[in-house]
């Protein structure tokens, strides 16, 4: 009678350790570049992506890129642009030869599927330009930007397309 009473005290701390190890959803998952699981899925920091944040997510807009522009005052257009990066920093890209004028790169944040351009001068000569576009699927951005003439000329962009 007394080896029962010894047996459940043993069979219940068996059942809840077990219990407790499946309940863990992250207990075997690993993520990385600073993502965090919660309940069984990475959270990734800014600037990653994927199912355990190992994807840089800027390396999918890099690259050569053909422009068909559609502009207000410079009209339709068609040339070629490069999407570079720096290595230290995650979100932020470069792009040669926007609008196929500027001398300088233009630079420009990105998030999961979009790419943001904030108000700058790149070539300090008065023109400015901002903008956003969208990326789909794993080749094709389409953008709307303005650049604005240091005498206040608005060339506006509508759904100009860059294809890789």
């Amino acid at each position: 009678m007394r080896k029962k009473f010894c047996i459940l005290p043993f069979i219940f701390l068996s059942i809840s350790i077990n219990f407790y190890s499946c309940s863990d959803k992250c207990k075997k998952i690993f993520c990385y570049n600073g993502g965090i699981c919660i309940d069984g899925i990475c959270g990734c920091q800014s600037g990653y992506e994927g199912d355990d944040c190992i994807i840089k997510t800027l390396t999918k807009f890099l690259g050569a890129y053909n422009v068909s522009d559609n502009c207000s005052v410079t009209g339709n257009a068609i040339y070629t642009v490069n999407v570079w990066a720096v290595d230290s920093n995650n979100t932020e890209v470069f792009i040669a030869n926007f609008n196929n004028d500027f001398s300088n790169s233009v630079q420009a944040n990105i998030g999961i599927a979009t790419i943001e351009i904030p108000p700058q001068f790149p070539d300090a000569d008065g023109r400015s330009v901002t903008g956003n576009g969208t990326f789909n699927g794993t080749s094709t951005i389409t953008w709307n930007y303005t650049i604005i003439s240091p005498g206040g000329q608005i060339n506006s962009c509508t759904n100009s397309i860059w294809t890789k």
